[in-house]
């Protein structure tokens, strides 16, 4: 699959730059500027394609990772700082960033090659069984969680990835009613081609992007509301 094109986690740069893209044309139709209807349906629906772009890109980290401790702690670290920045833009406290959905995705994977199948299954319902408890869940919840694992269970058959992840996506739109979900699937060629090309940026990139993106958005969006 995807894992036969991507000998390395650098061919995953030239994606993850598109993935960083979209994401902030999507978050960026969060601002008071965006008033248009139309103009915010275009917008969300470029976003679309990041997350599936980083979920695979999660998936061959911890396939490629030399140490998975401290790829854990740098996902970690990355979202406390980013948690902050992510509820005051969308003004949304009750939901924890990507990064911490990720992290469970991870901790999936890991169950999983340690043949803890049933500590693996159950992995998968946490950000439902924190939402159900505590009112609190991860950014794409439950679906999050599996994409990522999609990607690493299928890495070396991209039909069978793609296959899931649309059946995924598809059980997603309905459950969830936001039927615009359903164009994260145009992702998938992105993902196939897109890892085939190489493209080498500096190491904490974006680490860095994520939490520094959604801070200066938050200020822009600050400013904006006093006029």
């Amino acid at each position: 699959m995807f894992g036969k094109a991507t000998q390395s986690l650098e061919k995953t740069d030239f994606l993850k730059l598109i993935a960083a893209v979209a994401m902030l044309v999507d978050h960026c139709a969060m601002l008071p500027a965006i008033t248009d209807p139309g103009l915010y349906l275009v917008m969300r629906s470029i976003g679309r394609i990041s997350f599936p772009i980083f979920a695979f890109s999660i998936a061959l980290g911890v396939v490629y990772t030399k140490d998975l401790k401290k790829y854990v702690k740098r996902l970690l670290f990355v979202a406390v700082l980013s948690q902050a920045p992510f509820s005051l833009y969308f003004q949304d406290w009750r939901t924890l960033n990507i990064l911490v959905t990720f992290l469970i995705a991870v901790a999936m994977i890991w169950f999983f090659e340690q043949k803890w199948i049933y500590a693996a299954i159950l992995v998968p319902l946490v950000p439902w069984c924190t939402d159900v408890l505590f009112h609190v869940t991860t950014d794409y919840s439950t679906y999050g969680v599996l994409t990522v694992f999609c990607f690493y269970f299928f890495r070396d058959d991209w039909k069978k990835a793609a296959v899931f992840f649309i059946i995924l996506t598809m059980v997603q739109c309905v459950f969830s009613g936001n039927y615009i979900q359903m164009i994260a699937v145009l992702a998938l060629p992105l993902i196939y081609y897109g890892s085939r090309m190489r493209l080498l940026l500096k190491r904490y990139f974006f680490y860095v992007f994520y939490p520094m993106h959604l801070l200066v958005l938050y200020a822009i969006a600050s400013w904006m509301s006093r006029f």
